[in-house]
């Protein structure tokens, strides 16, 4: 078949009109992590599989696939750039094209971590679909991307939702002692667990106390720090109107504060599907096929 009528038909095929809202497909594969991988292109020559991360808004490689790539060359280098749990610094490239589905950017920085999710080379943040609704169906496996709003929300749950610095956060509610605790989660896709305590939320309710403590996790960031997990279960957490029981959680018990933020990860993201527009505070969920699974065991 004409390679040219190929790429036509290809593109009918992804690129689907309902009205004046037209939708892009972007196939993704979910991991056993709880990781949402996307291929891409970059610079018409590399294809990389790179995790879809909701609390970041650029591109990063990491070190071992970096070292296979033959369009990526490194200009600069930014010094004690702040990681999770300490500092590290990161080389850079700059003037980068990046394809996503059928859509190229360009001028695009690529930055080098040590780490990313399981299966994965690297990540890819939300700015690539910046003024779009960006629906995560993980029914389907696939990425859509909305010109605007689809009528498909009538069917979806709205979040109390808010988007700062690159970062989605929803509201839900944890049960300690047995009260609905509303709390503010960052969304997380890069987290295979369910959920991330706050140092200040462990102390202020006294986890460490109250809950039993059934293990520990080691956990490292992107530039490659380990760092100490307690691992309990809480009995209820209450998010979208659905309440969810005995939930994995993980926080940590030390001097140094280490986790600023409570963090809700892919092991419940995936129980919903989502249609999001973060420069609105938009999200919306639905439940997915994946609902009623099994907890992720870290």
């Amino acid at each position: 078949m004409n390679k040219n009528l190929l790429s036509f038909l290809l593109t009918i095929l992804t690129i689907t009109s309902f009205g004046q809202n037209v939708v892009k497909e972007i196939p993704f594969r979910l991991t056993k992590y709880n990781n949402i991988i996307v291929p891409v292109v970059i610079n018409q020559k590399d294809t990389v599989q790179l995790m879809l991360h909701t609390g970041s808004d650029y591109v990063t490689i990491i070190d071992d696939s970096y070292k296979k790539m033959k369009s990526i060359s490194i200009s600069d280098t930014l010094n004690n750039v702040t990681s999770w749990a300490g500092y590290s610094d990161m080389k850079m490239s700059q003037n980068n094209v990046i394809k996503i589905g059928n859509d190229t950017f360009n001028k695009i920085p690529i930055f080098i971590d040590k780490q990313s999710g399981h299966e994965s080379d690297g990540k890819i943040g939300l700015k690539f679909f910046e003024g779009k609704y960006l629906e995560i169906n993980f029914d389907e496996n696939k990425l859509y991307v909305y010109d605007k709003a689809p009528s498909k929300l009538k069917k979806y749950t709205k979040l109390n939702s808010r988007y700062s610095q690159e970062t989605l956060y929803i509201k839900a509610f944890p049960f300690i002692d047995k009260k609905p605790i509303e709390t503010e989660f960052m969304i997380h896709t890069g987290f295979s667990g369910a959920l991330m305590i706050s140092d200040d939320f462990a102390k202020e309710y006294k986890l460490l106390e109250k809950f039993e403590i059934i293990g520990e996790s080691k956990l490292s960031d992107a530039a490659g720090n380990v760092i100490l997990s307690k691992k309990s279960i809480l009995p209820d957490f209450e998010l979208a109107n659905q309440t969810f029981k005995n939930v994995p959680m993980s926080f940590f018990d030390s001097t140094i504060k280490i986790q600023h933020k409570n963090i809700m990860g892919g092991d419940l993201i995936k129980r919903f599907n989502l249609i999001l527009n973060p420069e609105k505070d938009i999200l919306y969920v639905k439940k997915s096929n994946y609902y009623k699974d099994e907890y992720f065991k870290m």
